[in-house]
């Protein structure tokens, strides 16, 4: 077989896996979504963690709607985790969203770039129309969101009421992935529309996980934890797994033994020193040596570069200058001037 190759920036498992991509084996993340209580997790985690890639492998593991994905599951470490686990592969509706490409300098344009995004989701499940459950009015506001004639309320409605029609429909309870929720609030703080972002995701997320007797467990992830405005206080059943906590650790990001076996793959485990020097800057929880896996990819396609700081250029750090900026921030100034220095800062 052909030597498996890094795809970077590739964030779809089925792609990774039938491409004879390299993959860092995180299956184990099945067993415990699946073993955790909580019926929502929600994991705030740097950019370009590999929470994408990892909300699409729960995806394929669990979505009946997806055919033939057993076999891109039976290598890998949760296949021998045993049947309890195994016979849930392929049995569940999944409701999987990316709201990263929801980010506008106004209101008006985020809304109706959600309106377009909630439109070709549920496109994704018009065969439910032919059922007999669905009644005129059901149609009515299905076809609605389809035409991209609904109201702000009609979106923020929308998880919830996609979720219980395909509970009916499949006679079984649904799995809803949102990934990257706080993109949009994000762009909303740095162009003047906070106020709008918020109070619409809160009623978006709380009509897909809040009470709602259609949702089997759920999985949320971005970079921030909005917590200023209670975005999930009114979600008691969401377990938040930040990079303070032990449980799930190790699933986001690449171990030192993982970084060790993609060194010795690819021939580089001499490196491993100046890899560890450059790139093992984190400790979530209980779980030493983290390395960055944007930047593992790219230092082992690019290693006749050399070595790059290629996390840096990933994403903007208009929030950070925003913040820097405001006045009665001088300890924020000050902060940022003793880290560049080398010094060191410590905070709760």
């Amino acid at each position: 077989m052909a030597k498996k190759q890094f795809k970077i920036g590739a964030s779809d498992f089925k792609k990774t896996i039938e491409t004879n991509g390299y993959f860092v084996d995180k299956s184990l993340l099945i067993k415990e979504f699946i073993d955790n209580g909580n019926e929502v997790l929600f994991f705030p985690r740097p950019r370009r963690f590999g929470k994408t890639l990892n909300l699409s492998m729960l995806r394929y593991f669990f979505d009946l709607n997806e055919k033939d994905t057993q076999k891109l599951f039976t290598g890998l470490k949760i296949w021998q985790a045993g049947c309890t686990y195994t016979k849930k592969q392929g049995k569940y509706p999944v409701i999987f969203l990316s709201l990263k490409d929801i980010k506008f300098n106004n209101w008006n344009d985020c809304l109706d770039s959600f309106g377009q995004l909630i439109s070709r989701l549920y496109k994704n499940y018009k065969y439910i129309l032919q059922s007999d459950f669905f009644d005129e009015d059901d149609k009515k506001y299905f076809l609605c969101i389809v035409n991209r004639a609904a109201r702000q309320t009609d979106l923020e409605n929308s998880i919830k009421n996609l979720s219980d029609y395909l509970t009916k429909y499949h006679n079984q309870k649904v799995i809803i992935l949102i990934d990257e929720y706080d993109t949009p609030i994000h762009s909303a703080y740095e162009n003047d529309y906070y106020k709008n972002a918020i109070l619409f995701m809160r009623n978006f997320l709380s009509g897909g996980f809040k009470d709602n007797s259609s949702l089997y467990k759920g999985v949320i992830t971005g970079i921030l934890h909005i917590a200023k405005e209670s975005i999930f206080s009114g979600l008691n059943n969401v377990g938040v797994y930040s990079i303070a906590q032990s449980l799930f650790s190790d699933k986001f990001g690449f171990t030192e033994s993982e970084t060790n076996e993609v060194l010795d793959y690819f021939g580089l485990l001499n490196n491993t020193g100046d890899v560890k020097k450059w790139y093992n800057g984190y400790k979530f929880g209980s779980t030493k040596g983290v390395y960055n896996p944007w930047s593992i990819a790219n230092y082992v396609a690019n290693v006749d570069d050399k070595y790059r700081p290629y996390w840096v250029n990933t994403s903007s750090d208009g929030l950070i200058k925003n913040c820097i900026r405001e006045e009665n921030a001088d300890y924020i100034r000050q902060d940022v001037e003793t880290l560049i220095k080398g010094g060191v800062i410590t905070k709760n």
